[in-house]
């Protein structure tokens, strides 16, 4: 199970939630996660210190102000941390065995998988005419059901510090950088919210 939110973990410390979706939720905390638990735990704390202090009952717009600045903070965060979100590989197909859940490639392929964020690129080297190769990719973000925040995004190739293909995804994500002679690269992906960088892109083939 992914991260539940904020506001179930409200609901669940307030015994809000109903028996299967609180099992859900504990479940998900018993699996470690640093940040549900970061947030459960101040939101405790902020509920036990209200509730200390006897001299007067707080309001319930009180807390809910609270908990508001807590999540705009959070927000802002976020997206300073997008605006210029370096990626890291996380799979190679030349450097080690295909994990379950990967798709399998042909051994004149090369995938390479990157994450940045709540954000992901899969890239696909393959062979091209005159000894060059194509750059095949799609852009996706975890849990979005739609395309929406990977549809028509800048794509640039960079080779010291000068762009030398440009591209823009379509409707699902996808772009193609063709004709790319073999070396490394910087990938740059203009979001609406700041960019991913992808640096030292190895665009070789086996």
């Amino acid at each position: 199970m992914k991260c539940p939110g904020f506001e179930k973990l409200i609901d669940l410390v307030d015994g809000r939630l109903v028996q299967s979706e609180a099992e859900r939720v504990s479940e998900h905390l018993a699996t470690g996660c640093s940040q549900c638990h970061a947030e459960k735990d101040w939101y405790e704390n902020v509920k036990r210190t209200a509730f200390e202090d006897d001299t007067q009952a707080p309001p319930p717009w009180v807390l809910k102000r609270a908990i508001r600045i807590f999540e705009n903070a959070k927000s802002r965060t976020l997206a300073r941390r997008i605006r210029q979100a370096v990626a890291t590989l996380v799979f190679d197909s030349l450097a080690r065995p295909i994990p379950a859940g990967v798709r399998s490639t042909e051994t004149s392929t090369r995938q390479l998988l990157y994450r940045a964020g709540d954000f992901s690129v899969d890239l696909q080297v393959v062979p091209s005419e005159r000894s060059r190769v194509d750059l095949i990719g799609q852009v996706l973000r975890e849990g979005e059901v739609a395309f929406d925040s990977v549809a028509n995004l800048s794509v640039e190739l960079h080779d010291s510090g000068k762009s030398t293909r440009r591209a823009m995804t379509n409707e699902m994500g996808e772009f193609i950088l063709d004709g790319i002679g073999a070396g490394t690269f910087d990938l740059m992906i203009q979001l609406p919210e700041g960019s991913i960088t992808i640096p030292d892109l190895p665009v070789a083939l086996p």
